[in-house]
């Protein structure tokens, strides 16, 4: 006959064992966040996560050399329950490093990277990716995007012209074939990418990126994600995200 006592948790209702599991996955998490944005003949770019101290660890964002030559910028988002949100991040961003040694396709990335999480898939836990995958090169940038994440161009005449979605989320549905789209770009032409938020949040940032189009890249983002915290801080809810931004020069 064995005995079990019940499991110590928190004033939120949280076991010590899925704190642990948070604190692994918010680990695991800064690990995979970049310490430094890409250096590109032709682009200025900036990267950043907002990071919490009792955040899930859900989003990074990523960057890497294409084999021919182009650079990848990748942004993931694990919007789902199941295994800790850093787990399913890390296996699709690993899928996709290993794809890019052999393909220049972002497209074949993203079905790469579905192809491994739908292989891990378990009855009864959900491990979606939301991902975008930007390849820049010279006076286009490639778009491929699993699952609905906001992304855009801004043009420099103030248009924003939205990038959209070309599948469901990573692990949702093995075998599907994602597309892609091309975008040309010129000289003051920007694209800003969000882990995720509405509409109405992504237009924001946009408007807000235009009044500071014309200061450093990296400010930029710290100006994004101001405005982002103090909106989740007004709306009562603070959440991770990660944002990348670059422009034409």
């Amino acid at each position: 006959m064995s005995d079990s006592s019940p499991t110590p948790s928190d004033d939120t209702g949280q076991t010590a064992g899925d704190a642990a599991l948070a604190a692994a996955s918010r680990l695991m998490q800064r690990t995979m966040v970049p310490a430094t944005a890409p250096r590109i003949d032709g682009f200025e770019v900036a990267g950043g996560t907002m990071l919490e101290e009792e955040g899930r660890g859900n989003t990074i964002w990523d960057h890497f050399r294409m084999p021919d030559g182009r650079t990848a910028v990748v942004v993931l988002d694990v919007r789902s329950g199941g295994l800790p949100a850093a787990f399913p991040a890390g296996l699709a961003r690993a899928a996709i490093r290993t794809a890019a040694e052999s393909a220049d396709a972002p497209a074949h990335l993203l079905r790469s990277a579905n192809h491994a999480l739908a292989a891990m898939h378990v009855d009864g836990l959900d491990q979606f990716v939301e991902c975008g995958v930007l390849v820049l090169g010279d006076g286009a940038v490639e778009w491929a995007s699993a699952g609905r994440m906001p992304a855009g161009v801004l043009v420099r005449d103030g248009t924003l012209h939205q990038l959209a979605s070309h599948g469901p989320p990573l692990g949702m549905m093995e075998g599907f074939a994602y597309g892609s789209e091309r975008v040309q770009t010129g000289t003051g032409d920007a694209v800003l990418v969000l882990s995720s938020g509405s509409v109405g949040l992504f237009r924001g940032a946009a408007d807000l990126v235009a009044q500071v189009h014309g200061k450093p890249a990296g400010e930029v983002v710290k100006t994004v994600h101001r405005a982002i915290r103090k909106a989740q801080e007004n709306a009562g809810s603070v959440e991770e995200m990660s944002t990348v931004y670059l422009r034409r020069t």
